[in-house]
């Protein structure tokens, strides 16, 4: 359950994100569903006002409010602390994790509504649809060595048994967490010298059902 109690008036940051958060409830995956979220939840890794984030996505705060109040609704962001400037109160919020897992089940295909479906289907194509945008502005802009030299890109396609499949996805499972501490180290240094870097990743299986 969503804790709506608002801070008091303070500078004091008192919520700090966990590692990870798995995604469990339909009205999560729905609130995602549209591709704008997605880029608030990244945007709200730090925290950050909606005026601030909308500075940054070069978009008009009236456009994601909200978008914002739906992410703190169903528990993926949360209103940290506020302070009061030149007469305004500014609420700032912070998303609950650095990264962000869907729980297996809900993909088991027994979903009561397709709708729902739908919003899972969403999900999944504003997270490459995003990437694809990226990675496209980036050889727009830049020499194409910038992907091939500091980059990865690759897409395979493997047929091993279930052991081995366990044991990657552990070694998958390990290079997310080391971003993601990365990440929490970072937070707070100096900006000069940072890059920022994308890593998207899909490993699911090709087999519809039992093997």
């Amino acid at each position: 359950m969503v804790d709506r109690r608002q801070p008091e008036d303070t500078d004091e940051v008192r919520f700090e994100p966990a590692e990870s958060y798995t995604i469990t409830e339909l009205e999560q995956v729905k609130a995602l569903s549209e591709p704008l979220r997605l880029r608030l939840i990244e945007c709200f890794c730090e925290e950050r006002t909606t005026k601030q984030v909308a500075d940054l996505l070069e978009e008009k705060p009236t456009r994601l409010y909200h978008h914002v109040d739906a992410l703190e609704r169903v528990g993926l962001i949360r209103q940290v602390r506020t302070r009061r400037n030149r007469g305004t109160l500014e609420k700032y919020y912070l998303a609950v994790a650095r990264l962000f897992k869907v729980d297996e089940r809900l993909f088991a295909g027994d979903l009561p509504e397709s709708g729902e479906e739908e919003s899972l289907e969403q999900v999944v194509t504003s997270i490459f649809d995003n990437t694809a945008r990226e990675m496209k502005d980036l050889l727009r802009v830049a020499d194409r060595t910038a992907l091939e030299d500091e980059g990865v890109l690759s897409c395979l396609a493997i047929e091993t048994d279930q052991k081995e499949i366990e044991r990657l996805r552990k070694r998958i499972e390990k290079v997310v967490k080391d971003f993601c501490k990365s990440a929490a180290e970072s937070k707070g240094k100096a900006k000069a010298g940072m890059r920022r870097y994308r890593l998207t990743l899909a490993f699911f299986p090709l087999d519809h059902g039992e093997p």
